[in-house]
């Protein structure tokens, strides 16, 4: 839902949220415009307006501000308040925190609706990753110019729900000494994650009448022969761990246009796989390797449409060190993957740290208040230890 926030108040009794320079009222004046991504949505409004309101609320509070295209329609928001460091000839660390903008869809009105209750607040986005953007937004906008010696650099992207266009746009024009992205993690450290890939596999048949299915070959079949063989190549995974930290690989489609009274000689399936370093080429071509020898006398072209690699930052990492100084250890392992894999892809030293709530792409999303102001000192401790 995008609409006036004072109408939210009188509608959901929301005590204090015009304020915007609270971390609270700043989350939900972000949650408040809708930022569903199109490409999940088609014809969803996507980050244009509250990329618009995140510059306007930037330069109101004296940041530099940069706004720029990562795809046609789908802009990013650089915020920075410099430090001494560059003027003074000192060798001051950056930081960039970053959020995403965008959020997936709504399963009914009351998702998108931003309201109060019980010490949290709902809506879509709040939670992700609209309240730690918002957080870091205050924190950067509470330092004074050159009052530390290294750059804080927040980016607000788009694009993370889908394709993650946005912070790959960002790692190619900008560079810090370290970043932590938003994502929720419960107030928890995050240091490193799985990786992720799609694997799709288009299978050729021959079409006969079905009255004499052995002159054909069945695309279906075949389709269906490999979604067993991907079952059975996770249930060889087992043996490496819990769910949470072992590969895994799911079929999660299998498409045919198939018309009556004809076998199918076209079927394609889609294999997402969650990966684990070091290995992670090779889990990659066993699920490849399954599929296509579940082809049978199909013809079969399969290969990796999208990878993601995993992310580790070493426990002896001088920023994870300066990280767990202020947020209570130990630092852990996400199931899921994130855009702090493409900050270290590009020499940037990344954790993940985000707010405690529940509801991430469900119907009701909502994040605690409290943890929303814990994130926020937290964010400015660690700020002004590492750009000090």
């Amino acid at each position: 839902m995008s609409g006036d926030l004072n109408d939210l108040n009188d509608l959901n009794h929301l005590d204090d949220l015009d304020d915007l320079d609270d971390v609270v009222g700043l989350t939900a004046a972000l949650a408040a415009i809708n930022s569903v991504n199109p490409d999940l949505i088609p014809g969803a409004p996507g980050e244009g307006e509250v990329a618009a309101f995140v510059a306007r609320w930037c330069m109101a509070r004296g940041l530099e501000v940069h706004h720029t295209e990562a795809a046609p329609g789908r802009p990013n928001v650089v915020a920075v308040r410099r430090g001494s460091g560059a003027s003074s000839g000192g060798a001051g660390r950056s930081l960039l925190l970053n959020g995403h903008m965008d959020t997936v869809g709504s399963t009914g009105e009351s998702t998108m609706q931003v309201y109060r209750e019980g010490g949290r607040l709902h809506g879509r986005g709040v939670l992700d990753t609209k309240g730690g953007l918002a957080a870091a937004l205050l924190v950067a906008a509470s330092i004074g110019e050159g009052e530390l010696a290294g750059d804080v650099i927040v980016a607000a992207v788009a694009d993370e729900e889908m394709g993650s266009v946005g912070t790959e746009a960002l790692v190619r024009e900008w560079r810090a000494d370290a970043a932590v992205v938003l994502e929720p993690t419960d107030l928890t450290v995050i240091r490193s994650h799985r990786g992720w890939a799609m694997v799709r596999a288009d299978f050729t048949g021959v079409p006969s009448h079905t009255s004499r299915p052995d002159r054909g070959i069945n695309a279906v079949e075949a389709a269906a022969r490999a979604t067993l063989a991907v079952r059975a190549l996770d249930d060889t995974w087992m043996a490496r761990g819990d769910v949470t930290s072992r590969p895994i690989v799911v079929a999660n489609a299998v498409r045919s246009e198939g018309s009556p009274a004809t076998v199918p000689d076209r079927c394609t399936l889609l294999a997402e796989l969650r990966t684990v370093a070091p290995d992670e080429d090779d889990q990659i071509a066993a699920a490849i390797d399954a599929i296509r020898g579940a082809a049978g006398e199909c013809a079969v072209d399969v290969g990796v449409t999208l990878h993601r690699r995993a992310m580790s930052l070493a426990e002896d990492h001088p920023f994870l060190r300066a990280v767990l100084d202020v947020v209570p250890g130990p630092a852990k392992n996400a199931p899921y993957w994130t855009d702090a894999a493409l900050h270290e892809a590009a020499g940037t030293p990344a954790v993940v740290l985000g707010p405690a709530g529940e509801g991430l792409h469900e119907h009701l999303e909502w994040v605690t208040e409290q943890s929303l102001r814990d994130l926020q000192a937290m964010l400015d401790d660690i700020v002004r230890s590492w750009c000090a």
